[in-house]
């Protein structure tokens, strides 16, 4: 039985039954060989030590499989970053640092290594196992797709097996992950039902087994990746009033609700201020309802998405993107004017007076309204070439990030998701200093840029820093790596 498309995500199995006879009961029916395809991959395919034949199944009792998806279902279906670290496509080296990393100051340890185990046993498959021999998959949703990656499991004595993929990492759209999961956890619950058994609570749980089975208050925790409590503290109100505050759609969907996917990027511990800001932020996009900024916003993030659908890599959308955006306000090559942008692509812009460690910028759009910005006060955003980055990655996060429930919202840190931070960052690159002004200034020749004052009248024409110009130039193939970094280390901090 094949559930999905092997091309996407898919779960192949093949039924069997046990030699002897089963005493546990989750163990007595739905055993079978089991099959996990990812992007035409599949992850169970093996050879056993001493034999040639390749296996493409590993058998093992599906029930414990099926009872982990349903109690994690919530992790996976709304947590979208670790609580104390940026995400990243290695999510197995991200708990590992988790293990070796001392608690911050302030953070009891076992409440660190509590938060570790809680995060890794409701996104990695061998929480679910139960000893069985499987691939050391991960799932961690991010927006509307699932971060899929996978190791070999950690070493077994016992009739050691080698991996045809042993490890990788891919983006599966979450609707697939979804539907192959939900159908699985129903075909399980169904040979259950067969050999009368009823070893789980949700075998009951008709049609829908695979739900959210925890209050809204929880989601909204896990999906903000902080506790309630802190949510609470974001929102300046006592927690028992968050659900109230944000709202009932933000309770069944805490992605729906702006304020909610900027916490989300927000990091650990934020700088005091910053959850006001957020709201403030909020205001002044629900009061942006002149028909002007709406229609401007639709039709320059219909042209930039446009222009991004082509780009296999979330770099390249940011690219594209920020050409077409610089094509439509007929900038040719001349630096460009950053508010003026934000403002002809109706978006609304403030500069806050609060002074913050790890937070740059906020953009939030509240449900049918046009955006708004707000840059915070730091050592960055205080330098002309920060600033004009941070309103540049504004408005690549306004025209470019997916909405959900059409809202929108980001934070500029370290802690965004993986995609956006990478796609807006390449489209701020992109906007303040475009690949045209690059070829020209190198004259044609690998590290051309690289000699006499021609980065440096570069970097201060275009209003950027020596580090977004180094980077842009590298990306660009224009510089080789060790004249990258001697640019960076040279010049950083120029151009304000």
């Amino acid at each position: 039985m094949l559930i999905g498309n092997r091309d996407r995500f898919a779960i192949e199995l093949v039924p069997v039954s046990p030699s002897w006879e089963p005493r546990y009961e989750p163990e007595a029916a739905a055993w079978a060989g089991l099959g996990i395809w990812v992007r035409g991959k599949n992850l169970c395919a093996h050879v056993r030590a001493g034999e040639e034949e390749l296996r493409t199944s590993l058998f093992v009792p599906l029930g414990p499989i099926a009872d982990w998806l349903v109690r994690a279902y919530p992790g996976l279906a709304f947590e979208e970053r670790p609580r104390w670290f940026e995400t990243t496509r290695r999510l197995h080296d991200v708990v590992r640092k988790w293990g070796e990393s001392p608690p911050p100051v302030g953070v009891d340890e076992d409440a660190w290594l509590d938060d570790r185990e809680a995060f890794w046993s409701r996104h990695f498959l061998l929480a679910g196992a139960e000893g069985a021999w499987l691939p050391n998959l991960c799932l961690l949703r991010e927006d509307d797709d699932v971060i899929v990656a996978w190791r070999e499991p950690p070493a077994h004595s016992v009739d050691p097996i080698t991996f045809l993929n042993a490890e990788g990492s891919v983006r599966v759209a979450w609707q697939d992950v979804h539907a192959v999961l939900s159908r699985f956890v129903d075909e399980v619950a169904l040979a259950f039902e067969q050999r009368k058994l009823a070893p789980y609570a949700w075998l009951a749980a008709v049609p829908s087994r695979l739900h959210v089975a925890v209050s809204g208050p929880e989601i909204i925790a896990l999906y903000c990746a902080r506790s309630l409590q802190q949510v609470a503290e974001l929102l300046d109100v006592r927690e028992g009033d968050v659900s109230d505050v944000l709202g009932a759609e933000a309770v069944v969907d805490p992605a729906t609700n702006p304020l909610c996917q900027v916490f989300r990027d927000l990091p650990p511990g934020p700088s005091e201020g910053v959850g006001g800001e957020a709201r403030v932020t909020l205001d002044h996009s629900t009061k942006a309802t002149r028909s002007s900024a709406l229609a401007l916003w639709k039709t320059a993030r219909a042209l930039a998405l446009d222009a991004a659908r082509p780009a296999e890599t979330a770099e390249r959308a940011g690219q594209l993107a920020a050409a077409a955006v610089r094509r439509a306000l007929a900038l040719d090559d001349q630096p460009i004017d950053t508010r003026d942008a934000l403002d002809r692509s109706g978006v609304v812009a403030r500069t806050s007076a609060v002074e913050a460690n790890h937070e740059h910028m906020l953009v939030v759009a509240a449900r049918r309204c046009a955006p708004a910005v707000t840059i915070l006060q730091t050592v960055q955003t205080r330098k002309r070439w920060g600033n004009r980055f941070e309103e540049a990655r504004a408005l690549g996060h306004a025209l470019l990030d997916p909405l959900r429930g059409d809202a929108l919202g980001a934070a500029s840190t370290k802690w965004t998701p993986s995609v956006r931070r990478r796609r807006s960052g390449a489209f701020a690159a992109e906007l303040l200093l475009p690949k045209r002004v690059l070829d020209i200034s190198s004259g044609g020749h690998l590290d051309g840029v690289g000699q006499g004052q021609a980065f440096t009248d570069l970097i201060e024409r275009y209003g950027v820093g020596a580090t977004t110009a180094a980077w842009q130039l590298y990306n660009h193939k224009l510089v080789s790596l060790p004249v990258r970094d001697e640019l960076i280390e040279l010049y950083a901090g120029r151009g304000d």
